[in-house]
């Protein structure tokens, strides 16, 4: 997975606290409250980041969608669910613990934010992201054969419910050693 796709990832599962923070500068600005320049500037990072992450997604799924060629054989399939207590406890949990309308509050928050986001990246991990889950994407645990028979576990995202396609041959790409893309939409 290429490093901008990663960051962008991590960027945009933050995606329920930016909205909170975006109403929060939002009502701010309107109040004129007393905070204004780092409402403003908040608001600005906020929008223009989220815009360019979502494009960059965009842009590398649908890219990678197109080169799909490893043909692999779907062995066993299990959605991937205990991750949406990590993703409440990693990336909406830090939302009651600082107060973004003050910038002195939103230093720790970066210090924790660029942590985990330098964790996460540096390990290719991917979590739960809503913006995928809006797009329609879903997180499975695979064991796949490869054409020489050998089985390999992996985590596929995919469009299409893999439960009911066990047996049967997937076109993936790779977007790393542990995450493959099914290239399939339905």
């Amino acid at each position: 997975m290429s490093t901008l796709l990663s960051l962008s990832l991590y960027h945009t599962s933050f995606l329920p606290l930016w909205i909170s923070i975006l109403f929060m500068d939002i009502k701010s600005i309107v109040e004129k409250g007393p905070h204004l320049t780092t409402e403003i500037v908040g608001f600005l990072c906020i929008v223009i980041s989220l815009s360019i992450c979502i494009f960059i997604i965009f842009i590398a799924l649908h890219t990678k969608i197109r080169e799909g060629t490893i043909l692999q054989t779907l062995v066993s399939v299990k959605e991937e669910k205990r991750i949406i207590a990590e993703y409440l406890l990693a990336y909406i949990l830090p939302f009651f613990a600082f107060d973004f309308t003050r910038w002195d509050q939103v230093i720790p928050f970066l210090i924790f934010y660029l942590t985990l986001g330098f964790l996460c990246v540096r390990h290719n991990y991917l979590s739960v992201n809503i913006m995928l889950e809006i797009a329609g994407f879903r997180l499975y645990r695979c064991s796949l054969k490869n054409d020489d028979g050998i089985v390999t576990d992996q985590i596929v995202i995919s469009h299409r419910r893999l439960n009911s396609f066990v047996g049967e041959s997937l076109y993936l790409s790779s977007l790393n050693n542990e995450y493959k893309l099914d290239t399939r939409l339905k």
